[in-house]
């Protein structure tokens, strides 16, 4: 009788340590795919900041180096002051001018190397606050247009370093983060695989906990 209820209580007590086992390992199973998750929506920052911000910006000023310059009137000017998706303040001089490059009369609207406008009021105010005076007076500005393609210009070519330098670090930081989170999740699964095996037995199945070991031999 002894001996009967104490193997009964040697299957509950396998059965659940068997079940938490089973109940840890779902969990960290979701964890890990939560992390997953995370990793890459930060990785997705970091690579569209590279390709849709800082890798056009530096490739075009590295095309408008080489623009020529040209007089042009300003017809219209205004700075646009909106709210970015995370509701940051959003401003952009917009600006409407004519100038003529190889004989012909053409009609420009870019007014800065990032033409669509950021966080950095104080460029936008004096750049819009500049050609505001210039259509007032009627004065020319300088523009600067490409030579291949007249139809291209732009009105302030300047790399500003404070924008470009800001979202470098944030893509380097989103970037980074991902990765050490990929990293450690990779490191996690490696070292409950070993742990894992190292519960098998020398025939591949897993011991029960309590049960004896035979000795060697």
């Amino acid at each position: 009788m002894g001996k009967a209820s104490a193997r009964k209580r040697l299957r509950r007590s396998n059965a659940l340590s068997s079940f938490g086992s089973k109940g840890a390992f779902a969990t960290s199973i979701w964890s890990q795919a939560a992390l997953v998750l995370v990793a890459l929506m930060l990785l997705a920052t970091s690579l569209g900041l590279l390709v849709f911000s800082v890798g056009p910006t530096v490739y075009d000023w590295s095309r408008m180096r080489q623009w020529q310059p040209a007089p042009a009137q300003v017809e219209s000017v205004r700075l646009h002051v909106g709210r970015m998706a995370r509701g940051a303040p959003h401003y952009a001089a917009v600006v409407r001018y004519r100038y003529q490059a190889g004989g012909t009369q053409h009609t420009g609207t870019r007014a800065a190397v990032d033409n669509a406008g950021d966080s950095w009021r104080e460029f936008h105010q004096q750049l819009a606050d500049r050609l505001h005076n210039a259509q007032r007076t009627g004065a020319p500005v300088q523009v600067w247009v490409n030579p291949a393609h007249p139809a291209e210009s732009v009105v302030d070519r300047t790399l500003r370093v404070g924008p470009l330098a800001l979202n470098l670090v944030i893509a380097g930081f989103a970037g980074g983060s991902g990765l050490l989170i990929l990293m450690m999740v990779v490191g996690a699964r490696m070292r409950g695989r070993r742990g894992r095996k190292k519960q098998r037995g020398p025939g591949g199945v897993a011991r029960r906990a309590g049960a004896p070991q035979r000795p060697a031999g």
